[in-house]
């Protein structure tokens, strides 16, 4: 690759990683309140799940509480269609997984349709699993952000050609997600169709550095990364949390509700979004000694 593509690149995403240093809150009004909420996901990966959920007032201090009793299935788009029910965790009200000992895992190239009922309401979504062009390597090193001071994470690959493909990185710490939407990575090829892309930093570990304890990423600890293909919807739909990260200033986006594709057959708002994603993970990292002397005390 030209050595000037990597800063190229990293212009065109770096407005896309790591969204804000506080975790983002949709505004919920009160006349919102109550509302279908539904996350669901399927991936070539791992068996599919759904989350239903009443959405709450934005001041509360209640934690969501799961809908049980719903008839949940997810439906391909194969002739004939291969359909799977999803039955309650009984240790998680809400949450709807296939049954165990069965695997139904997402395939390219299908469109996927999850179907909820709850008494007399049916909320659909669906979503099209694309393929994912596999990573080549990652790495944790020290990053010029913040002038060698923060460990960043650095993933390399090719990028598949063909405008219209989206990218979503998961970061892995001890084999736990780093969930929280500050730690938002996405990205669309626009303006790199086709390219090798080479040391694109999906995440800093920007923190205080009188307070080491705020570290993510610390000695000993195993990294890994997982980077997922995402549709053109699921793309905007986290591009619009990006944008209301940004609320309060002068050139920003009011607060609001973003929408997602879960509709209600009563006509009723339903918030939520379903994805499905190909993944391809990366090596795995062990943040080593060799790793530490990078950072400038």
């Amino acid at each position: 690759m030209k050595k000037n593509s990597y800063f190229f690149i990293i212009s065109l995403f770096s407005l896309l990683v790591q969204s804000c240093e506080d975790v983002i809150d949709i505004k919920i009004s009160g006349q919102e309140a109550g509302m279908y909420a539904v996350e669901a996901r399927i991936t070539t990966e791992e068996n599919p799940w759904v989350y239903l959920y009443k959405s709450l007032p934005v001041n509360s201090s209640e934690g969501y509480k799961g809908i049980s009793g719903a008839q949940v299935y997810i439906t391909d788009d194969s002739q004939p269609p291969k359909s799977i029910r999803l039955v309650e965790d009984p240790s998680n009200a809400g949450l709807y997984m296939p049954m165990e000992g069965i695997s139904y895992k997402g395939e390219h190239n299908k469109k996927y349709t999850v179907t909820v009922s709850t008494g007399e309401t049916v909320l659909t979504a669906s979503d099209t699993l694309t393929k994912v062009e596999p990573v080549d390597s990652m790495q944790v090193r020290s990053s010029l952000r913040g002038n060698h001071r923060f460990l960043g994470v650095f993933v390399y690959g090719n990028e598949t050609p063909g405008i219209g493909n989206y990218y979503k990185w998961d970061i892995y710490i001890n084999n736990k997600l780093l969930g929280n939407t500050e730690y938002l990575a996405i990205a669309s090829d626009e303006l790199v169709d086709g390219n090798y892309i080479y040391g694109f930093e999906i995440f800093t570990d920007f923190h205080d550095l009188n307070q080491p304890s705020q570290r993510k990423l610390n000695f000993g600890d195993t990294i890994q990364v997982k980077q997922t293909s995402i549709s053109a919807f699921a793309y905007q739909f986290y591009f619009q949390m990006f944008e209301q990260g940004q609320t309060g200033g002068l050139f920003s986006v009011p607060p609001a509700n973003i929408k997602g594709n879960f509709t209600s057959g009563d006509g009723q708002k339903v918030l939520g979004l379903f994805t499905a994603h190909d993944v391809s993970p990366t090596n795995v990292i062990i943040i080593d000694q060799a790793i530490e002397n990078q950072l400038k005390k």
